[in-house]
C-alpha cells in the first residue's frame, strides 16, 4: 500500500463529533423553525438539551447521553421539585373540588405554597414592617446634651415667626425669659404681656453668657484660627486678672444655683474641652453631676492631683455609648464583662512579671533600669490612654461632692484659659438657661427665607448661636402647634455628642416624680422638667439614636436621625 494514500475510512462507522455536531445543527433548525412558525396561541417549541429527550417525528422520545457515566443530578433535582408542586397541588384539589374547575389558576393560585406565602407571609411581614415603624415615631423629642450652633426649620406650609420683631413682642419676650414665665401654661388673665407667636419665638431665642466680648468668638470654641498674634488680655496682665475674678465669682455663682436646684445644667466651654454640669436628679442620676470632653492625659492627671476621683465610662467599652457594651441577653452581657475583666487582669499579670524578670535581669548584670523607659510602670500605663485622648471615648464622669473639687480645678487650673491666639486670657464661655452673677442676656441670631430643592418651595427659619438643649423643644412644641409638618436640620458641636451617648448604670435610684418637684425653681416648665428628668435610654432601646441632625413631625408625632438627609 502506498505510504502517500490515506486509509479509507468505513462507511459503517459514524464518527461521534459528526453525530454531535448533526444533532446541534438539527436542534437549532428545529428551534428556529418553531420561532418562525408558532403565534401568540400556539405554544414555542425550544431545542431540548442532550440527554432531556427531543421531539422526532411526534414522539416523545428520551435518550441517554452514552458518553456520561453519571445521571443528571440537575434534571433529578427539577423532577423532584416539579413532582412535589403536582403532589402539593393534587391534595389541594382533592380537599377543595370548588378549585379544581380551572385547573390552571388552581396550579398556580391555589396552592399550599402560595397560600402560605400570601395569606400568612405577607401579612406577618407587613405587620411587622408595621410595627417597627410605629417604634420610630414618638410624641416627643428626647433629651439631647450636645451643644447646637445652628438649628434650621423647614415646612411647607408658612411658618408663624419672623426675624423681624416688633417693640411689644421683643419686650413680651424678653420680660418672659428674664422672668421664667410660659405663657402656654401659666395663667396670664391679669398680664398684659403679648403671648403672640413670634413673641414666644423671641423668648425662645434668648440665652445667659459670660463673658461678653462682641469682638472675639467665644462660641464655638473648636476649629478657631490660629493667629500668631495675642489678644488684648493675653498682653495685659492687668486686664487678664480682673476679667478671670470676675469670671470666677460667675463660675460660683452657677454652681450654687445648680446645688440648691434652681439652674438644672451648665456648659463650661474651654479651648480644649467642654464641661456639662447638670442638677441632682437630672437625667435620672441622683446626685449632681459632671461630664468632660474630650480630655487628654495631662488634664486627667491634674485633676487626680488635686484627688479628683471620675471614671471614664466610655473607654472601658472601647467605644462610645453604653450599647456597645451591652448584649440583649443581660446573662451572655455579665460573662462578656467577666471574660474581659479576666482577659485584661491576666495580661497586666503577665506584663508586670515580664517586667520584673528584665529588671531583676539587668540588676544583676549592674545595669542601670532608668536607661529603659519600656520598663517604667508609670509610661507602661499612659501608653494605654496614648490613644483614647482627644476623642470621644476620653469622656470623664464626675458626681457627688467631687464636682466642687472639679469647680476648684477649673478655678485654679491654667490649662482653662489659653495663652496664645486671639482669645489668649479670656476665660471659658459660662452658658445657662437662667440668670446668674455678671451673666449677660444674648440673642440668637434669626434669619428666616424661601428654600428651593427639586421644583418645591419651603418657607424656612434659620437660628444660629449657642442653642441649648431645652431651646429645640420649646421651639419644636411651639412650631408644632401652628403646623403639622416641618422638619428641622440641626448643627451639633462635635466633640459635645457624647454627653448624649452617657448612660448612668444606676439611673433607675432617682424617682422621676421627686426630680420634677425638685427643680420646680429651675425656670423651665413642667414638660421640660419632665424631659430631663427622664433616665437615658440606648439606641437598642429606644429603636433611634440617642443624638439627632435631622428631625421629622408628621401627625404629632416625631422622628429623627443622627445624620443628615
Amino acid at each position: 500500500m502506498n505510504a502517500k494514500s490515506s486509509p479509507v475510512a468505513s462507511p459503517g462507522w459514524i464518527r461521534p463529533d459528526d453525530v454531535m455536531r448533526v444533532r446541534k445543527l438539527k436542534a437549532k433548525r428545529q428551534a428556529l423553525q418553531a420561532r418562525m412558525i408558532s403565534s401568540a396561541t400556539s405554544p414555542q417549541v425550544s431545542a431540548p438539551a442532550f440527554g432531556q429527550g427531543s421531539v422526532l417525528d411526534g414522539r416523545d422520545v428520551k435518550r441517554r447521553n452514552p458518553f456520561r457515566c453519571s445521571s443528571n443530578k440537575r434534571l433529578r433535582k427539577h423532577e423532584d421539585v416539579d413532582l412535589e408542586e403536582t403532589c402539593d397541588a393534587t391534595l389541594f384539589q382533592l380537599l377543595n373540588p370548588a378549585a379544581a374547575g380551572n385547573k390552571d389558576n388552581a396550579l398556580q393560585s391555589y396552592s399550599f405554597s402560595n397560600l402560605i406565602s400570601k395569606e400568612l407571609g405577607a401579612e406577618d411581614f407587613a405587620k411587622d414592617d408595621k410595627d417597627s415603624s410605629k417604634d420610630t415615631w414618638t410624641d416627643h423629642l428626647v433629651a439631647d446634651w450636645s451643644l447646637k450652633t445652628r438649628v434650621r426649620f423647614k415646612s411647607h406650609k408658612p411658618l408663624p415667626w419672623k426675624h423681624n420683631f416688633k417693640t411689644s413682642e421683643e419686650a413680651s419676650g424678653t420680660t418672659g425669659f428674664v422672668r421664667c414665665l410660659n405663657s402656654l401654661s401659666d395663667g396670664i388673665e391679669d398680664r398684659t404681656l403679648d403671648t403672640s407667636a413670634n413673641a414666644q419665638f423671641y423668648q425662645c431665642c434668648l440665652v445667659w453668657q459670660h463673658p461678653n466680648l462682641p469682638w472675639l468668638q467665644l462660641f464655638p470654641r473648636e476649629n478657631i484660627r490660629m493667629t500668631s498674634q495675642t489678644g488684648l488680655f493675653g498682653t495685659d496682665s492687668k486686664l487678664g486678672d480682673s476679667l478671670h475674678s470676675e469670671w470666677c465669682e460667675s463660675l460660683r455663682s452657677l454652681h450654687q444655683l445648680l446645688r440648691v436646684r434652681q439652674c438644672p445644667y451648665f456648659y463650661v466651654c474651654g479651648p480644649t474641652f467642654t464641661c456639662l454640669f447638670r442638677a441632682a436628679g437630672v437625667a435620672g442620676i441622683s446626685p449632681a453631676h459632671a461630664l468632660i470632653t474630650p480630655t487628654t492625659r495631662g488634664f486627667r492627671e491634674a485633676m487626680k492631683e488635686e484627688d479628683i476621683k471620675f471614671d471614664m465610662p466610655f473607654h472601658n467599652c472601647g467605644s462610645l455609648g453604653t450599647s456597645s457594651c451591652s448584649t440583649d441577653d443581660p446573662d451572655k452581657e455579665e460573662s462578656v464583662n467577666k471574660n474581659k475583666e479576666l482577659h485584661e487582669i491576666y495580661e497586666d499579670n503577665d506584663e508586670e512579671e515580664e517586667r520584673e524578670e528584665a529588671t531583676s535581669w539587668l540588676e544583676n548584670l549592674g545595669v542601670d533600669t532608668s536607661q529603659f523607659p519600656n520598663l517604667n510602670p508609670t509610661k507602661v500605663e499612659r501608653e494605654k490612654y496614648k490613644n483614647v485622648d482627644n476623642t470621644p471615648s476620653s469622656l470623664v464622669y464626675v458626681e457627688g461632692v467631687e464636682t466642687q473639687g472639679l469647680i476648684n480645678f477649673l478655678l485654679n487650673s491654667k490649662s482653662c484659659v489659653p495663652t496664645t491666639g486671639a482669645l489668649a486670657g479670656v476665660p471659658p464661655t459660662l452658658l445657662a438657661p437662667v440668670a446668674f452673677q455678671g451673666a449677660t442676656l444674648k440673642t440668637l441670631k434669626a434669619k428666616g427665607g424661601m428654600v428651593h430643592k427639586d421644583g418645591n418651595v419651603q418657607h424656612s427659619m434659620e437660628i444660629s448661636g449657642p442653642v441649648l438643649p431645652h431651646t429645640v423643644h420649646r421651639l419644636t412644641t411651639l412650631l408644632s402647634a401652628a403646623v403639622d409638618n416641618f422638619s428641622v436640620s440641626l448643627n451639633p458641636v462635635p466633640s459635645t455628642l457624647s454627653f448624649s451617648q452617657h448612660s448612668h448604670l444606676e439611673a433607675t435610684a432617682a424617682p422621676q416624680a421627686f426630680a420634677q418637684e425638685g427643680l420646680v425653681d429651675c425656670g423651665l416648665d413642667a414638660a421640660i422638667r419632665h424631659l430631663i428628668c427622664t433616665p437615658h435610654k440606648s439606641e437598642r432601646e429606644s429603636k433611634l439614636p440617642v443624638s439627632y441632625r435631622e428631625v421629622t413631625f408628621k401627625d404629632n408625632k416625631f422622628t429623627w436621625t443622627d445624620g443628615l438627609q
